[in-house]
């Protein structure tokens, strides 16, 4: 019985010891970022129900904070397919409801507009948004058109600390695209929690904004305005993804500490029990003497 314990013992240490890292193996045989592939979206799937919709720069206003009409959109679990038309010296933005457990690809692509096409190659920056920084991407664009918008003296000789308070920040740091033809990429949320609360209406899927840049914002390496207007595709490719439960990290963190105590108990207690273990009696022969 003591033997059956000790096994049973052992078996579940060995289960609790591989099963998180059998997990993470199967988690990351899906990968979450995947640049490099293209979109598999069909032209003729639109923008569907309320699962986005396409606002100007101009048309949202930044210190609106009660939601308005994008209330009524859902989460973006289906691919969609639109075509924008991105003006000279203005934006546009494809506004979504992006939700974990689901894998997102956009591909971007500029074209000339026939009926006002430029002189230079239709190039143009795409940006992912959150919330809070649409709103400071909003603020930057109309500061630029009023006149009373940063320069590039101004920019440069503000320090480095505090320009991530004065211009709006890609999603992740990472998502800004500029200088671009067409450009792909990917990303997934790992949680559901917004980076702006609202105190004017009931909170909702975090929002955000692939941003379509014709006109020269405060960033550095963004593209200069196209002298004309141009016809932008979208592609977002959604496909479910397999994401581990929450408390997996605290398996993988807590099993090292936990593994340096249990061991070392066991081998003490093995090495203790080895000496209690009962032996059997052998008689002893004496030789005899004889005489």
């Amino acid at each position: 019985m003591h033997q059956t314990t000790k096994r049973l013992a052992a078996s579940v240490f060995s289960i609790g010891l591989l099963l998180p890292m059998l997990a993470i193996l199967i988690s990351t045989a899906t990968p979450v970022i995947a640049a490099s592939n293209d979109c598999s979206v069909a032209p003729g799937v639109g923008l569907g129900q309320f699962t986005g919709e396409v606002i100007g720069v101009e048309e949202d206003e930044w210190w609106d904070w009660s939601g308005g009409e994008s209330d009524s959109l859902h989460s973006l679990k289906s691919d969609i397919y639109v075509e924008i038309e991105l003006d000279e010296d203005y934006a546009q933005a494809l506004r979504m409801e992006l939700v974990p457990g689901y894998s997102y690809t956009f591909c971007v692509e500029f074209h000339a507009d026939p009926e006002d096409p430029p002189t230079n190659s239709p190039i143009g920056d795409v940006y992912l948004l959150s919330e809070s920084n649409w709103n400071s991407y909003q603020r930057e664009y109309e500061a630029q058109k009023n006149g009373w918008g940063m320069t590039e003296e101004d920019f440069n000789w503000m320090p480095v600390e505090w320009r991530d308070m004065i211009i709006f920040i890609p999603f992740r740091d990472t998502h800004a695209y500029e200088n671009k033809r067409s450009t792909t990429f990917s990303t997934a949320l790992d949680n559901d929690n917004r980076g702006f609360v609202s105190w004017f209406s009931e909170p909702g899927d975090a929002q955000y904004y692939l941003v379509l840049d014709n006109w020269n914002n405060t960033r550095q390496n963004d593209a200069l305005p196209v002298d004309g207007d141009m016809i932008v595709q979208v592609w977002v490719d959604v496909e479910e993804r397999l994401t581990l439960p929450k408390f997996t990290a605290y398996i993988i963190v807590g099993l090292l500490p936990i593994s340096c105590i249990i061991v070392p108990l066991i081998l003490h207690s093995r090495y203790h029990a080895s000496g209690l273990e009962e032996q059997p009696d052998e008689p002893q022969i004496v030789p005899l003497l004889e005489q």
